[in-house]
């Protein structure tokens, strides 16, 4: 650890390696959930419903989860968010109802907003403008990682053993997670120990940065849109073509080593010149590989469509975490990341949502069409409205110190 460069040698063993345990099992599940649902139900809105609510879940705890980092400190937020996370995939192996899913699904979405919170303070409290790019770019490659390890560990699993057996398997992961983060993740983050009215601070901040928060927030809300929705059809896409849980896995898998492939030369781009300078090429690689999508007729053509995706899901590693911690003031950081994470987690609640009411009504094509129309929108937002973030976080230590 001691030869590794700043940031890498400071977030080592309390926030990479736990994060590489938790991005296995928990990517795995993001390819697991919707051919489960698909499996319990035969439904294709049960399944959009499913990841949904799983978005829900995020959303639904954002602000209380940045409010419990401000008071009880990053640790045992990460803590407790890993060992939920564990506690509801050893129950998700032995539940079958289909409400009872739906009430896990909202749990593990609680529990990954936790666990969000607490790395997301760590970095933002130990690491400079300059070094969040890098540092945060590298949680991200190791969540591209995961999810190229674990859908295709995932559907493996799932078709030889069943569903049940990759949940199980998922749970024990997480639960190593855990305890790693308890054993060596500092409390950098100091809790708070004064009686604060945080409903008061949240409303402070959202009128003091209203003017940033509807328009960075506006894209942050996008880029998470479109990236549950990739989540969400390309499995749903493979099952229309005829192909099985394994092959739709290995597909998931390529398309992240595509995306993981490109982590640590964005994070160093965003640092040197800014977060537009691969932001805005994403949104193009978006909208490029949703209109792929409902051209696929199988293995090949969806192959093709999943690499731009990921190819547009790389160029935009750790983006809305970092425009996010560019934008926290220094005295309620904790709580402004729980409202930026809960603008952008709309999106990732909305997709999914707004995918099965879409699909029930027309196609998935539509769904894949209306997504790209939908980021050509917010890129002309992010190129037009929202300032160098990079910059205005400069400006605003120098003027601090």
């Amino acid at each position: 650890m001691a030869m590794l460069p700043p940031p890498y040698n400071r977030l080592l063993i309390p926030i990479y390696l736990p994060s590489l345990l938790m991005a296995v099992s928990h990517q795995a599940i993001l390819l697991l959930l919707p051919l489960y649902a698909l499996e319990l139900s035969g439904s294709v809105s049960f399944a959009a419903l499913i990841m949904g609510l799983r978005g829900f879940g995020v959303f639904l705890f954002d602000v209380p989860a940045g409010v419990l980092v401000g008071r009880l400190g990053s640790k045992l937020v990460l803590f407790g968010g890993l060992g939920t996370l564990s506690i509801g995939m050893f129950l998700l192996a032995i539940a079958t109802e289909h409400w009872v899913v739906a009430l896990i699904v909202i749990a593990l979405g609680a529990a990954h907003a936790a666990w969000f919170l607490g790395w997301l303070s760590h970095v933002t409290s130990t690491c400079s403008p300059n070094e969040r790019g890098r540092a945060t770019s590298v949680v991200a490659g190791i969540q591209r990682f995961g999810a190229f390890i674990g859908p295709l560990i995932g559907g493996v699993i799932a078709q030889g053993f069943g569903y049940q057996t990759a949940f199980f398997v998922g749970g024990l992961i997480a639960a190593a997670a855990a305890i790693l983060s308890f054993l060596f993740t500092d409390n950098t983050h100091k809790p708070s120990t004064t009686d604060s009215n945080y409903i008061k601070t949240i409303g402070k901040i959202f009128r003091s940065n209203k003017r940033i928060l509807s328009t960075a927030g506006s894209v942050a809300l996008i880029f998470q849109f479109m990236r549950a929705v990739r989540q969400l059809l390309i499995p749903l896409f493979g099952v229309i073509v005829g192909l099985d849980a394994a092959t739709i896995g290995l597909i998931y898998a390529l398309s992240a080593a595509v995306d993981m492939s490109m982590f640590y030369p964005v994070g160093v781009v965003m640092d040197r010149w800014g977060r537009k300078w691969t932001g805005m090429p994403s949104v193009l690689f978006f909208i490029v590989g949703f209109i792929a999508l409902p051209l696929s007729q199988g293995f090949y053509s969806l192959l093709l469509a999943g690499i731009l995706l990921g190819f547009a899901n790389g160029l935009s590693v750790g983006l809305v975490q970092i425009i996010g911690m560019d934008l926290a003031p220094m005295n309620a950081r904790g709580e402004f990341l729980g409202i930026w994470r809960l603008i952008s987690d709309a999106g990732w609640a909305a997709g999914p949502l707004l995918a099965g009411v879409l699909v029930d009504i027309a196609s998935l094509s539509v769904v894949s069409f209306s997504t790209a129309g939908l980021g050509l929108f917010g890129g002309l937002i992010f190129l037009v409205m929202v300032p160098e973030t990079l910059k205005l976080s400069r400006d605003r230590i120098a003027n601090e110190s």
